[in-house]
């Protein structure tokens, strides 16, 4: 794990912290591990997803569970769909219902709400903007990243809240990394437009290993983030499947970590 991060728990719960948001005054934020619910079996026990076959009143219990450890008065996720929609919540009273939305990035500026995402493999990317006090989430799986979902969000930042992407910090969490994310033809033909040559390695035979977060950090750098204001957690889910669900590492059958930032 980059020394930029810290585990950290609260009662069960326990969770991954970017010491450099953290530095951040008004901004809390959470890469939750699998610890701390309800859930059981394959979905032991911090399960956020609903469709992955858990009991949904578990579901229930552990998003209860979260908005009374962090003290959390709203909570909002996206219907994520692997595009790269980047959604905007500008007012109070317009956000609409948690997974109601299809989109796999979204910003706010609204204090009180935390934004985050649902991840079991996807690079999960917080930001931060602690000059104009914006915050955003970014869900970045092979085909978000393809589509440039981070430099999209970084964007989407500058034009609708005025940002400066010199003043953003991102932190990138835990997701599957290169040891075990061995791709086919499909995806790396797929990757031919997202600054991604860099983090293919061949393994022969058609198949190649993908760093994604690496893909992920070139974009956000090539949007204008500098190189020292992007932090990446460096944890595989794969190889740490006691810590964090992971799609791959557990053949699919498995849960969903949840990911959030918010504007105190």
């Amino acid at each position: 794990m980059n020394d930029s991060f810290k585990m950290a728990e609260r009662g069960a719960v326990r969770y991954l912290v970017s010491e450099r948001l953290n530095a951040c005054d008004g901004i809390q934020h959470a890469f939750l591990t699998r610890w701390g619910g309800a859930s059981r079996g394959p979905f032991s026990n911090l399960n956020f997803s609903t469709r992955v076959g858990d009991q949904p009143d578990q579901v229930a219990q552990n998003r209860t569970l979260l908005t009374a450890r962090f003290d959390l008065p709203r909570l909002f996720t996206m219907h994520q769909v692997h595009g790269d929609r980047v959604l905007v919540l500008k007012e109070p009273a317009t956000v609409p219902a948690s997974e109601s939305a299809e989109a796999d990035a979204v910003i706010t500026a609204i204090p009180g709400i935390a934004i985050g995402i649902k991840t079991a493999d996807c690079v999960p990317i917080l930001i931060a903007d602690p000059c104009r006090r914006v915050i955003g989430a970014i869900h970045a799986g092979w085909r978000s990243t393809a589509m440039r979902i981070a430099a999209k969000t970084v964007e989407t930042l500058r034009t609708e809240c005025g940002s400066d992407p010199a003043d953003l910090l991102a932190a990138i969490g835990p997701c599957i990394g290169p040891c075990c994310y061995e791709v086919d033809q499909t995806v790396h033909g797929g990757m031919a437009d997202a600054e991604a040559d860099h983090a293919f390695v061949s393994t022969g035979n058609g198949k190649w290993r993908l760093d994604l977060a690496a893909v992920n950090r070139r974009q956000l750098m090539t949007a204008g983030l500098h190189p020292s204001r992007i932090h990446t957690a460096e944890l595989c889910t794969a190889c740490h499947t006691d810590l964090f669900f992971s799609h791959r590492g557990e053949r699919g059958n498995t849960g969903r970590q949840y990911n959030f930032i918010r504007l105190n």
